[in-house]
Order: C-alpha cells, then structure tokens, then sequence
C-alpha cells in the first residue's frame, strides 16, 4: 500500500505601509500566497512602493496562514511572527533553544538577548504558553522581558514580549516553531500563576503614542491579493455595506470582564451552482462559543457538522485528510454564516468554497497529492469532536469579512469584505464609548451597547517610548539578520508633535522566508 503525507501551504506575506493614512492610524498589508512552490514575485508598484521579487518556500502541514515581519532589539534581529487573533502573548523564540539548534525548526528566526543593548529581563520563567485547538498543539516556556520592537520604521521602546527557551510539540508542522504576536486582551496572558499582567503588542502601541484605542481593523483579502491590518482605524473602502457591532459573549461562569472575542455561529447554509441549498449548521446547533482566530487555517466543527460539510462538498477521508480534485470545486458554491452576540445585532457573510480549499502538497514538496489521478485540495475544516468546549473560526471564514475588533468596548463590527479593493479611506477611530459608529454615520441603525464588563489595559513596568527608525523592515531574505541595510523601506513614517504616527509616503515590509521545507 501506498502511502502519503499531505500539507497545507504557509503563505508568503508582505506587510506595509499605506500611504495617505489617517492621523492616529497605522496600517500594514499582509499578502498570503496558497502554493508552496518556489515562487518569484515580479516586481511592480503597490500603493507608490516597489515589489522586488522575492523566492519563498516556506511549507508545512498546517495551511494557509498569516505572519508578520519585525525587528526586536538593538542591533534589530530580523523576526517573523504568526498573526494571532486567538491568543494574546508577542511570544519570541531564543537564540539558545534546543529546537533552534537546527535552523529548519525555527524558520522565522531566533533572539539572542545577549546581542541586544536595549534588552531587559523582567521575570525569568513567567511565560507559560500552551496552544491547543485541533491541529495545532505546543508549549512555549521562557522569559518575560522588555526591549525595541520597530514594525516598518515605527520603534516602540520598551515592549514586553516572552522569550521561549523550550518549545514542544506540532505548531507549523513536523516540529517547527515560529514566534507569534497575539493581539487579544492581556487577561488572558499565559503566565506562570503569581504573575502580573503584562502590555500586549496593541496596548503598547496605545501607550506609546501610535493610536488612541485598542483597536484594530483585518482584511485578510483574497489569498492571492494584498490586505492589511489597520491599527486605530477602519478604512471604509475595504468593505461592503454597513459594518454591524457584534457584543463579545461573556462565557464565563463567574464575574469577570469580557477578555475574548466569543461570539454565536447561529447558522450555516450552502447554496450550489444550480441554486439548490443546503442546511450545514442549524440554529441553536452549536451551542459552544465560537472564536475568530486568524491565527487557525481551519474551520473547527463539532463531527455531526463536519460529516455534513465533507458529504456536501463530496470530499474523501484519506489519511485522516479530506481531499476533492482540485477541479470539482465549483467557483459559483458558497458558504453563509450567520453570527451573533451578546444582543440582538446578527452578522451574515458569504464565504465561497473554493476558500475551504488549499493545495495538498506532499510532504515532501516534490508535488500535488493525487486523487482518482487529478490534483487534490485539502479541505480547511476540522473535526474538533462534540465535547469541545468552544470552535475556532479560522481564516477561510476570515478572509471573507471585514473585521473590526474593539477591544475597549468589548465589540467586533464586521461587514462582507470587498475583496480585491484598489480604493482606500482610512479613518482613524477615537477612544470612546461609540467611537465605530460615530466614524461610519450608522449609529442609529447598527448600535450595540456591551453590557458586561471589559478587560482593562495591563500597567506597564517599564514606560513606552514611540520613535522612528533611520531604516524600515522592508524586503529581506532568510531567517534572523542582525543587517538590515539592505531591508530600507521605500520611504519613512513620520511623527508629529503630539506622538501621533503620520504617513510622509509608503513603506514597503516584506515578509520572505528563504528556502525551508518543514
């Protein structure tokens, strides 16, 4: 019998700067690439920057994710980082872990404290991180520490981050491990018990002067077209419609503030082609909490749903992996989700099929899986068992939306994305009780009020200072650099007076990984 070992593709992304932003805003695009050949970019403009080609492979086992591209410490040491709405530590992986002795195994680089004249150790053994959600499984165990993190040319000193000195298990695939920038509510930090809580990466943006709010809007895009995450701001341009303010669930049993995105999947229907439809998730179905987590390339469904999607779509079980030929997936099938949350307002976004889907390539990434002799995509959901206590929403779902996420106030606004966009209207979004609203004009129609407390922003040990760098992050090749004078932007952000972040041009960040195959 034969046998083979199928994986999803991690994407190429570049993340940068627009030009034109609101005062108070600072955005970075993200562009995801689904293949994992080797891939050359021919050069063009985007938004007054140019492209330069890059080569990446970066494949693994997990599908289609999205990473972001910054430096930490002085000199900077070049690192890549998951995007992860579902958790909330900057967690970094240190020079001197075991796992980093091969550098394959930490292919988005490495810190050495020790390099760095900026760095200081706030708590030895405070970070205890534990990742769990279907495919993906880990720990991460290290330091708590503060030193420079500049993301383009915007240097943010004294940020705290974990350094991991153990790291264990299957989080990209095979073994691999890349740091990750957790953007959700420092209450849920994963620190030893007796710790105190520390500033996220988004707090430490408001504490140093770059936004106002602890918001940020994403736009994931097409995989195959750029998108952006938008802190301070929402760009009104990326969406279709109105945005509609979803309350985060309060899901615990005791009284405490809201801390996560918990939200209602109440409903979802697939229309085919011919328009004939079919129920997938009924109402009152899934009564677990669901999270949207753009760090998760899945879908994670309890069994009875995920019988239903692998019936509906006509997938096959092989190897623990649902697979169809790649050209039975039909352009005009579509998912509709509908969510809700802790009030009357509902959300619905369509999600096309094809977004279910990514390339099986074989482990080994001489090529496609094969499927009754055609190319095999993998399906993107999961089966996640009935007793799981809560599902992630991941990026399939993602992409399809615009997503808004409030933590001040507790909310979420999401509108259908309007993929593929060239315009743009950034706004940036003041602290306040209403502060979506009053920027988008909807107030009276799409008001939500949370009525359960939020989670307040963790005290700093350490003051945050907001600076800009004589060189950006911008295009660079491989894992850690410590020389970045090939990786310039194409031209610098600037600071006004009162420390908020505006754009004097458009600053290019891209994220290249070299040559690695997990």
């Amino acid at each position: 019998m034969n046998t083979m070992q199928f994986t999803g593709s991690i994407p190429l992304v570049f993340l940068c700067a627009s030009s034109a932003l609101a005062k108070g805003t600072l955005e970075f695009s993200l562009k995801g690439e689904r293949h994992s050949q080797l891939l050359t970019l021919a050069e063009r403009d985007v938004n007054g920057t140019s492209e330069s080609a890059l080569l990446t492979n970066f494949a693994g086992q997990l599908g289609t994710r999205y990473f972001v591209n910054f430096t930490v410490g002085t000199p900077g040491q070049l690192q890549t980082a998951l995007l992860d709405t579902g958790s909330s530590d900057t967690i970094l992986l240190a020079s001197d872990a075991l796992i980093c002795a091969k550098k394959s195994s930490c292919p988005g680089g490495s810190y050495n404290s020790s390099a760095s004249s900026t760095f200081s150790l706030l708590s030895a053994g405070a970070i205890e991180a534990q990742y769990g959600a279907s495919v993906v499984s880990g720990t991460m165990t290290g330091d708590l520490v503060t030193d420079v993190i500049q993301v383009g040319d915007i240097a943010v000193t004294g940020a705290h981050f974990g350094v991991a000195h153990e790291a264990q298990g299957r989080f990209l695939g095979n073994g691999a491990f890349v740091g990750i920038m957790g953007l959700a509510y420092s209450a849920t930090e994963a620190l030893r018990e007796g710790q105190p809580l520390y500033p996220t990466f988004v707090e430490s943006l408001v504490g140093a002067g770059a936004i106002t709010s602890r918001l940020f809007s994403l736009y994931l895009n097409e995989v195959s077209s750029f998108g952006s995450i938008l802190f301070g701001g929402i760009d009104t341009e990326k969406y279709e419609g109105n945005l509609t303010t979803l309350n985060f669930l309060q899901v615990s049993a005791e009284e405490k503030p809201i801390s996560a995105f918990w939200m209602h999947l109440d409903e979802v229907s697939m229309t085919r082609d011919d328009g004939t439809k079919e129920q997938i998730v009924e109402s009152d179905e899934i009564q677990q909490p669901v999270l949207p987590d753009s760090g998760s390339a899945y879908w994670d469904v309890p069994t009875d749903v995920y019988n239903k999607i692998i019936n509906a779509t006509g997938a096959t079980i092989s190897q623990n992996n649902a697979l169809l030929a790649c050209s039975k997936i039909s352009n005009g099938t579509s998912f509709a989700f509908t969510f809700s949350g802790n009030g009357t307002n509902k959300v619905n976004l369509e999600v096309p099929l094809s977004s279910f889907f990514t390339p099986a390539v074989l482990a080994d990434g001489s090529g496609l899986a094969k499927i009754g002799g055609e190319d095999a995509c993998l399906l993107m959901a999961q089966n996640a068992g009935s007793d799981a206590k809560f599902y992630l929403v991941g990026d399939p779902v993602i992409r399809a939306g615009y997503w808004v996420y409030d933590l001040d106030n507790g909310q979420v606004s999401i509108a259908q994305a309007r993929l593929s966009a060239t315009a743009s209207n950034i706004v940036a979004v003041e602290a306040g009780r209403h502060g979506v609203m009053d920027v988008t004009d909807q107030a009276s129609e799409l008001a939500a009020n949370q009525t359960e407390r939020v989670a307040g922003t963790a005290t700093a040990s350490v003051s945050h200072s907001l600076s800009t760098a004589s060189e950006a992050v911008g295009q660079t090749a491989g894992p850690q650099s410590t020389d970045l004078s090939s990786a310039a932007g194409s031209s610098v952000l600037g600071v006004t007076t009162d420390g908020i972040v505006s754009l004097a041009g458009a600053l290019l960040i891209s994220v290249a990984f070299g040559a690695f195959l997990l």
